[in-house]
């Protein structure tokens, strides 16, 4: 791409959208930023900043979707995501990442491999140093595994990573993307500019990604948590396993129950990057999960406590439940959107006994809770209460953990899952909750 003396203007002036901008510079771009939000923008807060731009960089929060940006790719301008920017401008083999859940652990999985065999791997992406910003400096002989949320696939409609990994596609952001068929679109180009010199890494088991199977001319590549795959990694005898050969014990990781989704594409990116069996066991067993993801805090009169904010949605709530081991509590709740609460109470595992609800979607899922019949739920106004009210229902019970994984976005009192892991974890911290 040649941007030497080219107008660019980078929509979004978030971290992502800084990195972009440096880098349009750095390439020669007359680059400015512009933002929504007057007071962090570097431009004019008016659509006309767009008007003599001949490319157009939007941030992952952004919408493609506004009516001057489809105006500007009538006329003829660039039109593209910070991910795509980068990419073009990086030399490193590039590993991308895209679900709806796991994205997160798998990144920090395949990064750990990779560097465990030596390899020069660097996670960027969604996961949260900007593609952007080191993109340039990359060079053939790095590895750049890119985590790519649906946001920044959205407008990212000539992304051509090496390998792409694509791990489940179950509702979410529909507010943003409109439907389920335009959110699956934007995960779908992931692989949609790949050739068949190229590989996919999908899920066997999930229904939404076995239908975009024909529209994949990529070297695919299987896994599955359910049932053997040929040329492809799963779970048998509780060994992760691939192509009919054992890789490591599942007993021998900090990973349990969905979590293997990750797992099982993680070593299937190795293993199609012939690092051997040895290093990907060592890697598994040495790997800590991603803060805010099932995170065990501590316990208190014996009932471990796991903060696991990062559950923004239904599924990954219900992948978390799977995981625990014993009979548990759940706390959930959190900001309102459109979340389908009836699918939390009929996917719900036996080993949840009681759910503590808290939050501004409380009543959506009391009444989801009523409807599928489901009693043992109470409601609380604050996290505070809801972690004390969780902790006596367990020692009541004799519960040995309690699960604070929320299946909602933290909007409603913070600004991010992270803000609010941090605060759950002060508040466990508070009552006592320490580590052994």
């Amino acid at each position: 791409m040649e941007l030497n003396g080219k107008n660019a203007v980078v929509y979004g002036a978030g971290a992502s959208g800084i990195a972009a901008y440096e880098l349009l510079c750095a390439k020669g771009a007359k680059a400015i930023i512009f933002d929504d939000d007057p007071n962090v923008g570097r431009a004019t807060n008016s659509v006309g900043v767009f008007s003599d731009a001949d490319i157009v960089v939007l941030s992952p929060g952004v919408s493609a979707g506004k009516d001057f940006l489809l105006d500007a790719k009538l006329e003829n301008k660039i039109v593209i995501s910070e991910l795509e920017l980068a990419s073009r401008f990086c030399m490193a083999e590039q590993i991308a990442v895209t679900g709806t859940n796991g994205k997160t652990t798998t990144t920090m999985l395949i990064d750990a491999i990779f560097r465990r065999a030596g390899m020069p791997s660097y996670a960027v992406g969604n996961i949260g140093t900007p593609f952007s910003s080191i993109a340039d400096r990359l060079d053939a002989t790095d590895i750049a595994v890119i985590e790519a949320s649906s946001f920044q696939l959205e407008s990212s409609l000539e992304f051509s990573p090496d390998t792409a990994v694509l791990l489940n596609i179950t509702p979410d952001h529909l507010d943003r993307h409109g439907s389920m068929q335009k959110y699956i679109a934007a995960k779908s180009n992931i692989f949609r500019a790949q050739g068949e010199q190229d590989v996919v890494i999908y899920n066997d088991d999930d229904d939404a990604i076995r239908g975009l199977l024909p529209d994949m001319v990529a070297k695919k590549v299987p896994f599955s948590i359910s049932h053997p795959v040929k040329g492809g990694a799963y779970i048998s005898s509780d060994f992760v396993c691939f192509d009919a050969r054992p890789i490591a014990c599942v007993e021998d990781m900090d990973l349990r129950g969905r979590e293997l989704e990750n797992v099982l594409a993680a070593t299937a990116v190795a293993m199609e990057h012939g690092i051997t069996p040895y290093t990907i066991a060592a890697a598994l067993g040495e790997f800590s999960r991603p803060a805010f993801r099932r995170q065990l805090l501590g316990s208190k009169d014996g009932i471990k406590v796991f903060n696991d904010s990062k559950a923004t949605n239904v599924f990954s709530t219900l992948a978390a439940c799977e995981s625990m081991d014993g009979p548990s509590v759940l706390i959930v709740g959190g900001a309102k959107r459109a979340e389908n609460f009836s699918e939390l109470f009929s996917g719900l595992p036996a080993k949840i006994k009681a759910i503590v609800v808290c939050g501004e979607n409380g009543e959506d899922i009391l009444r989801a809770a009523r409807l599928a019949g489901y009693e043992n739920i109470s409601s609380c106004e604050n996290l505070e209460r809801a972690l004390d009210r969780a902790l006596h229902e367990a020692r009541t019970n004799g519960l040995k953990n309690i699960l604070f994984s929320p299946a909602s976005k933290s909007f409603d009192a913070f600004d991010n899952y992270e803000e609010r892991g941090k605060f759950f974890s002060a508040v466990a911290k508070e009552m006592g909750v320490r580590k052994s």
